[in-house]
C-alpha cells in the first residue's frame, strides 16, 4: 500500500476554493483526509479537541474575514494538541505582497507563501519538497 499523508487541512472563506483545493489534492491522491474550514474560529476548534490523527499540512488562505491568516496562526501554535505539533503551514493568497514574505518569515511555521488557486502541478510541488517519501498518482 501506498504510503499517504494522514490529513491536509484547508481553510478559506470561500467555499468554491476549498473545493477545488480538495479536487486537486484528490487527483494526486497524497493524503487519507482532507478537512475544509471557512473560518478560522472552527479550524481551531477541531484542530484544539476533535482531530484524532496527525495533521501534516494545513494550506491556509490569508486574507479571511473575521480571523485572518496572522490571527489564526498566533491561536494555532498555543494548542497542545499532539497531533498537530508538527504540521507544515503554506499560506495562500491571490496576490501575494512582499509585506506578506516578510511576515510570514517571522513565523517559524510557515513554509512557504503561494499563489492560488493552486493547481494538480502546485500540489506536486509542494508533496515534492516537503513530503518527498509519499508516492504520488499523475
Amino acid at each position: 500500500m501506498t504510503k499517504k499523508l494522514n490529513t491536509i487541512l484547508l481553510l478559506d472563506d470561500n467555499p468554491a476554493t476549498n473545493f477545488i483545493h480538495q479536487k486537486f489534492i484528490s487527483r494526486v491522491d497524497c493524503t487519507e483526509e482532507i478537512v475544509t474550514f471557512q473560518g478560522g474560529f472552527d479550524a481551531l476548534d477541531y484542530l484544539g479537541s476533535k482531530t484524532k490523527k496527525a495533521l501534516e499540512l494545513m494550506l491556509v488562505d490569508i486574507n479571511m474575514p473575521m480571523m485572518d491568516a496572522w490571527d489564526f496562526l498566533e491561536e494555532f501554535q498555543k494548542i497542545e494538541n499532539p497531533h498537530v505539533k508538527d504540521t507544515k503551514v503554506i499560506l495562500l493568497s491571490t496576490s501575494v505582497s512582499a509585506s506578506d514574505f516578510e511576515k510570514a518569515k517571522q513565523i517559524p511555521i510557515i513554509r512557504g507563501l503561494r499563489l492560488k488557486p493552486l493547481t494538480v502541478k502546485a500540489v506536486h510541488e509542494i508533496m515534492d519538497e516537503f513530503f518527498p517519501d509519499i508516492d504520488l498518482t499523475e
